[in-house]
């Protein structure tokens, strides 16, 4: 600034003010794909270990524009519950993240992901953890989708990534191997997606 005054003084202009822009970054594209508070039908259906001959037992309800997935966990025999929900085709294509609004307990719970991919013939199944946070409370999470891993009946499989644009269900599981209640709420799922690349 000082040489610029320098150079005003010189030539006798007037000192040339030069301003900083702030850029604002672009904001990610959200798509709402589940908003219980405004929800009039259910499309969440349960899908637990007694179709393994296990004995846990979980189910999901709307009450008071929650989704409340709550049960109870036998790992004699078995050891998962889970609920399951049809996803329209291509909604997932660009997303690269989901934002979920939850209060869980203080157990782990995992998002599971499914789309045409078979490995040896079998269906294969993507899971994630759901970022833990404080029991009781309302919290935002993110979870992203390069994080899912392959799956087949729990084990892991050496199967290819996630085709997000061929994604045909999303789900919610506990298998966290303890015994015992399990409750989790959710008040909304969003898949996010990246924000457009800026024009050079």
């Amino acid at each position: 600034m000082t040489f610029l005054f320098f150079v005003a003084a010189l030539f006798g202009a007037a000192p040339l003010m030069i301003q900083s822009v702030e850029v604002q970054p672009m904001p990610e594209r959200c798509l709402t794909l589940d908003d219980f508070s405004q929800q009039q039908r259910f499309p969440w259906q349960s899908l637990n270990d007694g179709v393994m001959g296990g004995r846990s037992s979980g189910e999901g309800q709307l009450l008071g524009g929650q989704l409340i997935f709550s049960g109870v966990i036998n790992t004699n025999g078995g050891g998962f519950a889970s609920l399951r929900r049809q996803l329209p085709s291509g909604v997932l294509s660009n997303a690269s993240h989901f934002r979920l609004r939850v209060r869980p307990d203080s157990r782990q719970y995992r998002l599971i992901l499914r789309s045409n991919q078979t490995y040896f013939g079998r269906s294969v199944s993507y899971q994630v953890d759901i970022p833990k946070t404080p029991p009781g409370r309302w919290s935002h999470v993110d979870v992203s989708l390069s994080a899912l891993s392959p799956s087949i009946f729990g084990r892991r499989v050496p199967a290819g990534r996630f085709a997000a644009d061929r994604a045909v269900s999303l789900g919610i599981i506990i298998a966290d191997g303890l015994d015992g209640p399990f409750e989790i709420r959710l008040e909304t799922i969003t898949a996010c997606s990246p924000p457009p690349a800026s024009s050079p």
